[in-house]
C-alpha cells in the first residue's frame, strides 16, 4: 500500500480530511472533464508505463470533497506496473468531479478505481 498525503488540504481548524465522509449515497460522484473521459485519462498516463508482458490491477483510492475536488490518498499496486504515483497524484489534483449527492446536498464521497492491464490493454472499472 502506498499512502499519499493530497488530502491533507480538504482538512479545517476543527475537523480532519476524513471527517463527515460518505460511503454509500445516491449519487456518487461522476467524472466531469469535458475534454476527456475518466477512461482516456487513466488510459494516456498508464500507456507509458505499460509493456506487452504488463499484467494484474492496481487499485486507486480518492476522496472527493463537497465542491468536486478530486486528492488521491492510496494505492495498492498488485501489478508489474510501476508508475510514477507522486505526478499522478499531482495530475487526479487537477480533474473536476461532480460531487456525490446525499438527500440533494453535496457530501464528501471515496471513490475506488480499479485500473487493470493485460498486456497493453488498460481498462478501467469503479467501486460505487
Amino acid at each position: 500500500i502506498i499512502k499519499l498525503d493530497s488530502c491533507n488540504r480538504f482538512a479545517t481548524k476543527d475537523k480532519a480530511a476524513f471527517d463527515d465522509i460518505y460511503v454509500r449515497v445516491q449519487q456518487p460522484a461522476q467524472w466531469n472533464m469535458s475534454k476527456t473521459s475518466m477512461t482516456e485519462f487513466f488510459q494516456k498516463y498508464f500507456k507509458q508505463y505499460v509493456q506487452k508482458t504488463a499484467g494484474g490491477r492496481i487499485t486507486l483510492s480518492l476522496l472527493i470533497n463537497e465542491e468536486g475536488k478530486c486528492c488521491f490518498y492510496q494505492a495498492q499496486p498488485n501489478s508489474n506496473v510501476r508508475p510514477n504515483f507522486n505526478e499522478l497524484k499531482a495530475l487526479l489534483d487537477q480533474t473536476s468531479w461532480l460531487p456525490a449527492m446525499q438527500d440533494g446536498k453535496p457530501v464528501k464521497f471515496t471513490k475506488v478505481l480499479f485500473i487493470n492491464f493485460k498486456g497493453r490493454d488498460i481498462s478501467i472499472s469503479a467501486l460505487d
